[in-house]
């Protein structure tokens, strides 16, 4: 009995192994199609801005000698420009906090107000000749009718924890396709230990900070099948601290405003934003399927689109 179990064991091993070999392919660099580097460019406008601003970067290629780690991929030396179509600024070159990685193009936005209803056309050249463009529609702003709060309590690893949520309600304004992003931060206090002075005593300090919502299930949604009706946004997950005191887990409580933000959005940034996330949600499994990045930018890559932002106000009692 026990040789039939591990011969019949080793079989469905080796059929394994074998099934995970067939998913192998070896594929020769010449066979595959050369993508050559492009212009990346990011540009999100709101009504709402004080400063317009644009990334652009380069890509990249796969079948490179560059090394994607120590190769820096910002341009410093493009033209950028911005028009409403009545006029054009252009938008001033600035080091970013990541000078490598992207450089800042920056305009007052005095200098070209963002207007519902308009259509603006983000025009980006270098030196070489290369030269993309993009287009989007500023759409017009949706109210938050409700900010609902709640708590769970769960339990992992012998530990019990409380988090707090939150989701909010609006109407979604009848006729016309609709697209939404929902984000949120709130404020928190938490209990850190120090020692102020080499082999001094250890001293309790309390730290303020504000943090960003946490969504597991993304922050994007359209209104596919609900055109008019009330939409509830996902459950969304406060920022919150976990510290531990004299072996003892310290979990914070939101104190403060909870500021909640509903973004009325373009299709081109709700694209955009809705494969990051999914591509996210990926992660590095091997077996997933890749999810493409939405782009408009013609000639390049990214994504310029337009966003108007609902906020809200509440607090924990």
């Amino acid at each position: 009995m026990k040789l039939s179990i591990l011969f019949y064991s080793g079989l469905l091993s080796g059929l394994l192994l074998a099934g995970c070999d067939s998913l192998r392919q070896e594929v020769e660099p010449k066979g595959i199609t050369r993508e050559g580097e492009k212009l990346v460019v990011t540009c999100f406008i709101s009504p709402q801005d004080t400063v317009l601003v644009a990334l652009v970067t380069r890509s990249l290629p796969v079948l490179g000698t560059a090394d994607p780690i120590l190769t820096p991929t910002s341009v410093r030396d493009a033209t950028v420009t911005l028009s409403d179509g009545s006029q054009t600024i252009t938008m001033t070159s600035t080091i970013g906090r990541l000078p490598l990685i992207a450089y800042d193009y920056r305009a007052d936005a005095r200098e070209m107000p963002i207007i519902v209803g308009k259509t603006y056309t983000l025009t980006v050249s270098v030196p070489d000749g290369r030269q993309v463009t993009a287009r989007c529609t500023v759409p017009g702003p949706v109210p938050i009718d409700q900010v609902v709060l709640d708590s769970s309590i769960t339990s992992e690893f012998g530990l019990t924890t409380k988090n707090y949520h939150a989701r909010l309600r609006w109407r979604d304004p009848a006729g016309q396709p609709n697209y939404y992003r929902v984000a949120g931060d709130n404020e928190y206090t938490y209990r850190s230990q120090y020692v102020p002075t080499p082999g001094g005593p250890v001293k309790d300090t309390l730290i303020k900070t504000r943090s960003g919502w946490t969504f597991n299930n993304g922050s994007t949604t359209t209104d596919i099948g609900r055109d008019g009706q009330d939409i509830v946004s996902q459950r969304a997950r406060l920022a919150i601290a976990y510290s531990w005191i004299n072996g003892q887990q310290q979990v914070s409580r939101p104190t403060g405003p909870i500021n909640a933000y509903l973004l009325s959005v373009d299709e081109n940034y709700y694209r955009y934003h809705d494969s990051v996330e999914r591509q996210n949600e990926v992660g590095g499994n091997p077996f997933a399927e890749p999810v493409p990045i939405q782009t408009n930018v013609q000639g390049g890559l990214g994504c310029f689109g337009a966003y108007n932002q609902a906020r809200a106000s509440v607090t924990f009692r």
